[in-house]
């Protein structure tokens, strides 16, 4: 029989596994939400919002490349230049597809990193347990859809959850090297996203409720934040291309409007169960803190948020008449940091927490969401929107609403029948309101799904990048009048090899560089006032179609046609307003050159079951001529002048934003006079 005890080591076993799952909890809890995502994002087939979009991700391959900031060839100033430096290692990938999903998956593990800043700091003001479970309520925001776009939202969680520990940090423990991480932090947020140039004012804002009694301490962090803010918004063009925003004056009416709107949607993108006990416990924090970390947090997040809300208000009064929730997900974390610190305290005022909790689910289940949605399906700035369109789409418009008015309810009787002060309580707030917030998501993500792959479908070739495929090397791209823009910004999406964009007698549909044609009178085309050199044009013939010397040598999709054309090359014609299966809408005009007078022949038809088109013809003259098309029987007309042709379609009006089909041109030809 030994003398030496053997009851100590499984205790020990079992007190170093607990310490172990308690430090892999947090990595692993970045692990699942990482493989999470990234694997919801795989649906997202390509990118959609342009040209936001559009310059993230050539910005991106540009510094892949060796470039800078360079787009089109050009430098490009753009103050958000974090989000393309972190996105660019997935454009050294030389296949386009792959590179894409390398940038998706390289958001999501960026945007899941935000676990890690609001897990320190709510562990600044509660217990471990309620710090993970904060982390996990981070990551499990409906918001998280956001890392599928190639936008600054994927750094900007992390970024911001960042700058608000810094700011707490210089609020708490004020000293000369805090004060000069203060504005360096506000730099780096602004660098990610410029929304993020509201955190030096939010920080003076929490000086001003924290500092009492040692401003004097606060002084140097506080001044410098503010020459920041004031150098950013003097100094021109620091803004680039946002400093529009500092331009816009919308009406208080309005902004009163949308702020109570968005405000109104923000607890269901929280998960509806936290946000009574975070709202008591923000002032609890402010006014009665039992740790000098939580009014500084209590103030940055009640700064941030109004911050914030009134820059949506601002923007939707101004711009975007619609919900901009997305300008709000940021502060999801400190909201469940404030619900534990309410619950932490055991839930005191429970018949103010009460009460509130009532009065908020009233109000929340009269928010019209069916007034908001109509019909649509998918809202790229209101996840809840989304979400609620989705629903509505499975169970119907009454019972979706029905449910997002019930739930609000059934939460606050729990609140009422639970009191936080119960072991577990808290814990269970918490998963119901992750809960609620995942399955949010994944309705999102199932109508993000269907979004992107409806774009590709509507808007894409086969396959995407055909043009890197091709062999046919660096090409520009030539927009016609009326074309498809959404073509153009596709294949530049997803081709490396278009170099520029060239602008034929139609206006910019985007903010960034590019190139104007014209036509000479003799029919040279003309590209920055130079004869156009040897080159390939990628042309959108969606709306309008063109006669160019060269050859065609690719055709990837209706609406798109590869040229190849020589130096000093000529446009023969131009048929403005038809389509490439040669239905014109309302106006159509065909131009010649070398411009002269001649006659125009041309035949026109209308299909069996479309009523007769009566049309308006003239060759250059102020008089026209009338003549209606009938259905089946072809009208072939001949009409002389100095041009351009000109047909005016009467057609019924139809459907908002649907295509207008007016007449067929199946022929046209011209004749110079002599």
């Amino acid at each position: 029989m030994s003398a030496v005890p053997t009851t100590a080591a499984p205790a020990a076993v079992r007190i170093s596994s607990l310490a172990i799952a308690r430090r892999l909890a947090l990595p692993l809890l970045f692990v699942a939400a990482v493989t999470y995502h990234a694997l919801q994002s795989l649906g997202h087939a390509t990118p959609t919002i342009f040209d936001d979009e559009l310059i993230y991700e050539k910005l991106s391959q540009s510094i892949a490349a060796g470039h800078g900031l360079q787009l089109r060839g050009q430098g490009f100033f753009w103050p958000a230049v974090l989000g393309p430096l972190v996105q660019a290692p997935a454009w050294l990938i030389g296949s386009m597809p792959h590179a894409y999903a390398a940038a998706k998956l390289i958001n999501a593990a960026v945007m899941s990193s935000a676990v890690f800043p609001a897990y320190w700091l709510a562990r600044r003001v509660v217990r471990p347990s309620f710090a993970l479970l904060t982390a996990a309520g981070a990551v499990a925001t409906p918001a998280m859809v956001y890392h599928g776009f190639l936008m600054s939202d994927a750094l900007g969680y992390p970024m911001f959850l960042f700058a608000v520990a810094v700011l707490a940090q210089a609020l708490t423990k004020p000293s000369r090297r805090i004060a000069l991480a203060v504005p360096a932090v506000c730099m780096l947020a602004a660098a990610t996203r410029p929304q993020f140039l509201v955190l030096p004012l939010a920080y003076l804002v929490a000086v001003a409720l924290c500092g009492r009694g040692s401003y004097r301490r606060h002084a140097l962090p506080a001044g410098l934040a503010a020459m920041f803010l004031v150098a950013v918004l003097v100094i021109p063009g620091a803004l680039g291309t946002y400093g529009g925003a500092t331009g816009l004056r919308p009406s208080p009416a309005a902004m009163a409007h949308w702020a109570i709107v968005t405000g109104s949607l923000l607890p269901f993108a929280l998960g509806l169960a936290i946000v009574p006990g975070a709202v008591v416990g923000l002032g609890f924090m402010l006014v009665r803190p039992r740790r000098g970390f939580e009014p500084a947090i209590a103030a940055l997040t009640i700064a941030c948020t109004a911050a914030f809300l009134l820059q949506s208000a601002a923007v939707s009064a101004a711009e975007a008449p619609r919900p901009l929730e997305r300008y709000l997900f940021y502060i999801t974390p400190l909201f469940f940091l404030a619900f534990f610190c309410y619950a932490e305290r055991g839930g005191p005022r429970r018949l103010a927490y009460v009460s509130f909790a009532g009065a908020g689910a009233l109000a929340l289940s009269q928010v019209s969401l069916p007034g908001l949605t109509g019909t649509a399906a998918y809202f790229f700035d209101s996840v809840t929107m989304s979400a609620f369109a989705r629903t509505a789409f499975h169970f119907g418009l009454p019972n979706a609403s029905l449910l997002y008015a019930a739930v609000p309810l059934a939460l606050a009787l729990l609140v009422w029948a639970l009191p936080l002060r119960r072991r577990g309580a808290p814990q269970l707030f918490a998963v119901v309101a992750i809960a609620l917030s995942l399955a949010a998501g994944t309705q999102v993500y199932s109508t993000d799904r269907l979004v992107t792959g409806w774009t590709q479908q509507a808007f894409g070739a086969t396959p995407p990048d055909w043009l890197d495929r091709s062999g046919l090397g660096p090409a520009r791209y030539l927009a016609l009048p009326t074309d498809d823009a959404f073509l153009g910004m596709n294949l530049e999406s997803w081709n490396r090899d278009i170099r520029g964009v060239v602008l034929l007698d139609t206006t910019a549909p985007d903010r960034l560089p590019e190139s104007v044609a014209r036509v000479r009178i003799d029919g040279t085309l003309e590209i920055d006032r130079r004869p156009a050199r040897a080159q390939v044009l990628v042309v959108n013939t969606a709306g309008s179609q063109i006669g160019l010397d060269g050859r065609v040598v690719a055709r990837p999709r209706d609406g798109l046609v590869a040229y190849r054309i020589p130096a000093g090359a000529h446009v023969r014609w131009l048929a403005r307003g038809l389509g490439p299966d040669t239905w014109a809408a309302r106006r159509f005009t065909y131009t010649v050159w070398p411009r002269r007078p001649g006659t125009y022949r041309l035949e026109l038809a209308v299909s069996n079951g479309i009523p007769a088109r009566r049309v308006e013809v003239a060759a250059g003259t102020t008089r026209a001529r009338t003549v209606t098309v009938l259905p089946g029987a072809p009208l072939r007309i001949s009409i002389s002048g100095p041009g351009p042709l000109r047909l005016y379609v009467h057609v019924p009006p139809g459907p908002v934003g649907a295509r207008v089909f007016g007449v067929q041109v199946v022929s046209v030809r011209y004749v110079a006079a002599g």
